[in-house]
């Protein structure tokens, strides 16, 4: 595993645990960026039922919201 590798698992992992220490029961969404900033993937995850998901775009993750919790 090299540096950069290395760098983005701490980054990412950084992330989790700061939403999990602000976490209330509000639903969770974000991104993750590769080297070059651009978006590569999008995260929900609702602390109140545990399901989380993840998608290729923005777009996705609204529909999956929209589904779930605006019926």
């Amino acid at each position: 595993m090299n540096k950069s590798n290395v760098l983005l698992n701490l980054r990412k992992y950084w992330q989790y645990f700061v939403m999990w220490m602000s976490s209330g029961s509000d639903l969770q969404v974000w991104h993750q960026s590769d080297r070059r900033g651009n978006t590569s993937s999008w995260h929900a995850y609702d602390p109140i039922t545990g399901r989380s998901a993840c998608f290729g775009s923005e777009e996705e993750m609204r529909i999956w919201i929209d589904k779930c919790y605006y019926r």
